[in-house]
C-alpha cells in the first residue's frame, strides 16, 4: 500500500502572520497579494497544500510556489 507523503510543516512568523492579516484588511490590496495571504495563512493553519487550492480555487502548483517562495525568502 502506498501512503501519501506527509507534507513538511509549515509555520509563519508572528510578526510575519500579523502582517498578511492587515494585508487582507486593506480594502487597496492587490488580488494576487491577497491570494498569496490567504494561501499562507490556510497552510499555517494546518491545512494541506490540497485543500487550500481547493478552498481557494487555485492550482495546487500555485500553492506549492508560495509556500516554497515564503519557506526560502519569507513575505
Amino acid at each position: 500500500m502506498h501512503m501519501a507523503r506527509p507534507t513538511s510543516p509549515f509555520a509563519l512568523t508572528p510578526s510575519d502572520l500579523i502582517a498578511l492579516q492587515s494585508w487582507l484588511r486593506m480594502s487597496t490590496l492587490e488580488q494576487s497579494l491577497a491570494q498569496r495571504a490567504r494561501i499562507l495563512l490556510l497552510l499555517a493553519d494546518g491545512l494541506t497544500p490540497k485543500a487550500v487550492s481547493e478552498q481557494l480555487q487555485v492550482t495546487p502548483p500555485t500553492v506549492f510556489k508560495w509556500r516554497k517562495r515564503y519557506l526560502e525568502a519569507g513575505i
